[in-house]
This record gives structure tokens, C-alpha cells and sequence, in this order.
């Protein structure tokens, strides 16, 4: 990490820290072990009654990250990298967790996996979830097949959408660099029994060129962009017991786009558009609880190129359909005082089409994808066991899982945590997990077989008042990875993967008004892959495409008073891989580190203001070869109650 960024970080942090001193006014600390998470096991649960290694990103947190968007919230979290969160925006970031490939970490809306089932590995676009909309994040790690079936090797990403504020109206608006805006508004109410919940959200910008220009010529067109998104969200009570809530959401986007790496484009243009709607139901009472969960997504994507370059293609219009369909249902009962057991079954449905038309140089062509649909089904189950004392956790589990195409497969999940005394806790776990082959790669080679890992971790949590660390080993091997084939133009079963990794977890609360944290990942991957050169023979790769070795985060927030708050934060990556080209090496692309701030003004009590800043030093680097990332940025809003 570079001395400037050090030095500019111990002089704020030193500074407000004794000149703000004597500030009666608290900072909320955000190392609460004893917080409420639902995505461990599905259930209402302690975080710290569960073994497995959980992150929660809170309200206020996500309040404090304000002109920022969701990806690149996730982009600071221990075991995460997302590039593409910090490219032009409308860029479709990747989400690697400890290494995973794309589309190995299972996102979740409000319970419910959410996925394009066009894409090539399944893969959400987090554009399309605005991060005014949503209340909380929990990032659960390691395979999760066990409960949450395909796609979860590297883990889970619960975003929890709000359903309420404490205001009937709230709303805000902000402008900043490359003329992005961006405004929002929410209504809530209630009556007796029924609460709704209404918002909006925009946001456009002129952008600037998503491709690098290498030549430097000057001549590439910025890249523009515009979002609408609208959701509506209603809980009623049945009775004492029964909750329905039912939700529905849509959001479209449209984005320029460049030719490829270090190609411009002046007229291709990006559309993504995803409807969900779904329906809840809950009972719970005492120590028994029940739940039913449905939603059908639809997800519609084109390109249009008109071709003013006219460099090869003359026009092209490609336009992709899919469809999903979800339901869960599963039922948790406390069998003896020790003992809770779960069980449940689960069912996905997708389906999608293609319609592709073109004319080039060598005339029109025009090809219609025919519809193509899987499904799966599972029923799966897990014990939670704990002694009279809850010092020792163990959580069992395992799911059967019966695929259309490829047939059936198992998971497990063994996942041992003991409370060595108030303060030290040791994790531990050993899970299996799988990815389906996705509709895409099946429409080419409907022989796939599932993906299929194991993970192991070893940890030790510390939490006092002040204070919460967190240390975990892991190690992920993957079997019958699938790829693509460049010898016979086909998808296989082939790769294997090895990764170990180190994360490293610290948030000090250095008194009422302040607060430090850090987080450490460290990656060693391997990989045996087909030759990227001769596309002829096998070999091992010693690193992970995009993937950073080292990932350092530092961030350091104070309450000055009642009215200021202000965050300086700091993030550095390590060089790492990235595709050079066809039959060519590999590349590296080189280090690079952020300094970003954040500072919030309280003005009145329904009125805050906030000025976010990243990439203040206007450091120049590279998130994925041949395109560009953000300079420095400014984003000023205000947020109205």
C-alpha cells in the first residue's frame, strides 16, 4: 500500500481522534455477534448460534455508503471481489467470493435466488437492485449447496429489500462526476392489519468510454447510461401467527456499450430489463415456524448495433427471453430442548430464448433459438444441536437434489463452532456443494454433469464490547468445472480448481464516537484448464483470472457531533491475471489502491445531506483488461424524511 495513502490515514485518524475526544455523541458499533440473521439455516437465529462464517452489512452501514451502489459495497467485504463494480456504470460486474468463478455465488432477493438464466454461467446483474431499496445485506461463505441447492460453491449473498421506513416519505436526490443523477422516493403506511411499501429510484449518467483506449487517440465516445426501477411490497397480518407478504418489482436499464477490450463502439446499445413478483407466507409460535416462498422472475435482454463504424458488421440485433419460476417450503420444530430440526424441499424452473439477426459483409443471417427449459426439485434437512450450556454448536445437514437433465446428486454439511469462554470462539465446517450446467451451456452439450466441490474452513471469532476479530482458513476443491472448449467449439466438464485463503477480520469501537476496521484476504488458487495459448493441451495455472493474491480494506469512521459524521477508507489490490486474447498469454494487470471518504451533515431532523468521494488520489489502474475504471469521483446528495 502506497506511503501517501498511510500517511493521509493516520494523520485523519489521529487527528479526529483526539480532537473529537470529548464527543458525548455514539457511534453505532457494528460488531454485534448477538444481531438476528435469517440466512444461516433459513431460521431467526443469533449470529453467534451458528457455526458458519456470516457478515452482516447493516442499514446503517449501507446509509453511511450513500451515493455508492450495492457492488461496490460488496467490492469492500473480506473474501470478495467484484470486477466491474468500479467500471463504467451499467457495467455487469462479476462476483467472486474466495476465489469461486462467476456464477458460483448464489444471490438471494429476500430469501429467493435470483439469476439470468441467458447468461452463460446463470450470472445476476446487481444493477439491477438499487441500493436505496434495500435494508440489509448477509453474506454467508462456503458452500451452501446443502440449503440453498445450485450455484452456492462459493456462498450466498442475501440482499434483504425494506419494507418500511420510520417516515411515510422518504426521498433524495444527488449529482456528481460525469454527470451522473440520481433521485429516489419511498411511501409507507399502514392500517390495522396491512402495511405497504412503495419506492422508485432513477439514475443516469453520461459515463465515459468503457473500452481503453490504447492508442490514445481521443476519439472514443463516452458511454451513457439510465435506470428505472419501482417496487411495491405489502404485509398482512392473517392472525397472530400468519404473515402474507407479497411483492412485486421492476427495473430497466439501457447503457452504451463498447465493441470489446480496447475497441470502441459509437452506437451499440445495452438493454436489461427483470420483473419479479412473489408471495411469502409465515407462521411462527413458540419454538415451531413455517414457511412457503414462490417467485416467478422474467428477465429480457437486447443489443443493437446499428454499425455506424461499418468496420464489419453492417447491423445486428440480439434479443434474449428467459423466464424462472421458485418455490420453498420448508418447516423448523425444536424437538428436545437441545435439538432443532429442519426440513424442507425446494423447486426451480427456467426457461429462455434467443433471436439473433445480422448483416455483414457477407450478407444477412438470421437464426431463432428454439425455447429450452430445466428444472429441479429437492427435499433437503438439517439438525442444529447444542448442550445445556450452548458452548457447543454442531449443525448437520444434507440435501437431495433431482435435476432434469443430468440426474441426481447429494450434499452435506457438517459445521462443528464451541465457545471456548466469553470471549474466544472457535468455527469450524467441511460442505459439499454443486453448480447445475447452466441453460446456455446446455443448449450446446446436453451431456453436462453438475459441478461439484468440497469446502472446508477453521476459524476463531473474538468479540468484547469494543472489539470484534475474526480469523478463518479455507480450502475449496472443484471437480467437473465446466468451460468452454476451443478445440471442438463446445462446453465440458473438465475443470479442477484448488484454492486456500486466509481471511482476517477486525472492528475496534475506540470509544463512543469512533470506529476502526480492517479486513485481510489472502488467495492461493490453482487451476487445470485447457492450454489459454494452444488450446491444444492441459495445464495448471498458479493463479485465478482477476482475482487479487492480496485484498487489503481500512476504513475509519468518527461522529464529530451531532450534526457531522465523516469515513475515510482505503483499498488496496494486489497485481493479478487477466486474459490477454485469443491464443495469447496471459497478462498482468497491475496493483492499485483507492482512497475513498464519506462525509454526512445532519441538518435537521427530516433533512441529511452527504458528499461521497472515491478514488481521491485519481489513481489510473485496470479492473478487467482493456477497459477503463473510475477516475476521482464526487457524488453530493440529500436524503429528505
Amino acid at each position: 500500500m502506497s506511503q501517501k495513502i498511510i500517511k493521509l490515514l493516520v494523520v485523519f485518524i489521529t487527528t479526529t481522534h483526539f480532537a473529537f475526544s470529548q464527543s458525548k455523541d455514539s457511534i453505532s458499533s457494528s460488531n454485534t455477534l448477538g444481531e438476528v440473521i435469517v440466512t444461516a439455516n433459513k431460521i431467526e437465529q443469533k449470529q453467534n448460534t451458528t457455526g458458519k462464517v456470516v457478515t452482516i452489512i447493516s442499514a446503517q452501514q449501507l446509509d453511511a455508503q450513500a451515493g455508492r451502489s450495492i457492488a461496490q459495497v460488496l467490492n469492500e467485504q473480506a473474501g470478495l471481489s467484484l470486477p466491474g463494480s468500479l467500471s463504467n456504470v451499467g457495467t455487469v460486474p462479476s462476483i467472486y467470493m474466495r476465489g469461486a468463478s462467476s456464477g458460483r455465488t448464489l444471490i438471494l432477493i429476500d430469501g429467493a435466488p435470483v439469476g439470468d438464466p441467458s447468461m452463460i454461467s446463470n450470472e445476476f446483474d446487481l444493477n439491477l437492485i438499487p441500493i436505496e431499496q434495500i435494508e440489509r445485506v448477509e453474506i454467508l461463505k462456503g458452500s451452501q449447496s446443502t440449503m440453498y441447492g445450485s450455484d452456492a460453491i462459493g456462498g450466498v449473498i442475501n440482499i434483504i429489500t425494506k419494507k418500511k421506513t420510520n417516515s411515510w416519505l422518504t426521498g433524495g436526490i444527488s449529482v456528481g462526476s460525469y454527470n451522473t443523477k440520481k433521485s429516489n422516493f419511498q411511501i409507507n403506511g399502514n392500517t390495522k392489519k396491512m402495511h405497504y411499501f412503495i419506492g422508485w429510484e432513477n439514475q443516469n449518467s453520461d459515463g465515459f468510454s468503457a473500452a481503453y483506449d490504447k492508442q490514445h487517440t481521443n476519439s472514443f465516445d463516452k458511454d451513457g447510461y439510465n435506470n428505472n426501477s419501482w417496487f411495491a411490497k405489502i404485509n398482512y397480518d392473517l392472525s397472530k401467527y400468519w404473515d402474507l407478504q407479497l411483492t412485486t418489482r421492476k427495473t430497466a436499464y439501457s447503457a452504451d456499450i463498447d465493441y470489446g477490450a480496447f475497441k470502441d463502439d459509437k452506437d451499440e446499445r445495452f438493454n436489461n430489463a427483470t420483473n419479479m413478483t412473489g408471495v411469502l407466507l409465515k407462521y411462527k409460535k413458540e419454538q415451531q415456524s413455517f414457511q412457503f416462498q414462490y417467485q416467478y422472475t422474467t428477465q429480457d435482454r437486447s443489443y443493437l448495433n446499428d454499425s455506424v463504424d461499418k468496420t464489419y458488421l453492417i447491423y445486428e440485433n440480439n434479443q434474449y427471453k428467459g423466464s424462472t419460476h421458485f418455490a420453498d417450503m420448508f418447516y423448523s420444530n425444536q424437538l428436545t430442548k437441545n435439538v432443532q430440526w429442519i426440513i424442507g424441499t425446494d423447486f426451480r424452473y427456467g426457461s429462455y430464448n434467443q433471436t439473433y439477426e445480422s448483416i455483414s459483409g457477407w450478407g444477412p443471417y438470421n437464426e431463432n433459438f428454439k425455447d429450452t427449459f430445466q428444472f429441479q426439485n429437492a427435499i433437503y434437512g438439517s439438525l442444529l444441536i447444542h448442550n445445556n450450556n450452548k458452548k457447543f454448536l454442531l449443525e448437520l445437514g444434507t440435501r437431495y437434489n433431482n435435476h432434469s437433465r443430468y440426474g441426481s446428486n447429494q450434499t452435506f454439511t457438517i459445521s462443528p463452532s464451541y465457545a471456548i469462554n466469553e470471549k474466544w470462539r472457535a468455527i469450524a465446517s467441511i460442505s459439499s456443494g454443486f453448480k447445475a450446467p447452466s441453460l446456455y451451456q446446455i443448449s450446446y452439450n446436453d451431456q453436462l454433469k453438475a459441478e461439484t466441490s468440497v469446502n472446508t474452513e477453521l476459524g476463531l471469532e473474538y468479540h468484547t464490547k469494543p472489539i470484534y476479530a475474526r480469523a478463518v482458513f479455507f480450502n475449496r476443491k472443484i471437480n467437473n468445472g465446466i468451460d468452454y472448449n476451443y478445440i471442438d467449439y463446445n462446453f465440458f466438464n473438465f475443470i479442477q480448481q484448488n484454492v486456500n485463503g486466509l481471511e482476517l477480520e477486525l472492528t475496534h469501537r475506540m470509544n463512543e464516537k469512533s470506529q476502526f476496521s480492517i479486513n485481510y484476504t489472502l488467495l492461493n488458487g490453482k487451476e487445470t484448464n485447457q492450454n489459454r495459448v494452444t488450446n491444444t493441451d492441459t495445464i495448471t495455472y498458479n493463479y485465478l483470472l482477476k482475482r487479487p493474491r492480496h485484498v487489503f480494506n481500512i476504513q475509519y469512521q468518527v461522529k464529530l457531533n451531532k450534526q457531522w459524521e465523516g469515513i475515510v477508507s482505503a483499498r488496496y489490490i494486489s497485481k493479478r491475471y487477466d486474459v490477454g486474447g485469443y491464443g495469447t498469454e496471459d497478462v498482468v494487470l497491475d496493483y492499485y489502491t483507492l482512497l475513498n471518504a464519506h462525509l454526512s451533515y445532519q441538518y435537521s431532523k427530516r433533512l441529511q445531506l452527504y458528499a461521497d468521494a472515491q478514488n481521491l488520489l485519481n489513481d489510473h489502474f485496470q479492473e478487467i483488461n482493456g477497459y477503463n475504471t473510475i477516475g476521482r469521483t464526487i457524488q453530493i446528495g440529500l436524503i429528505w424524511r
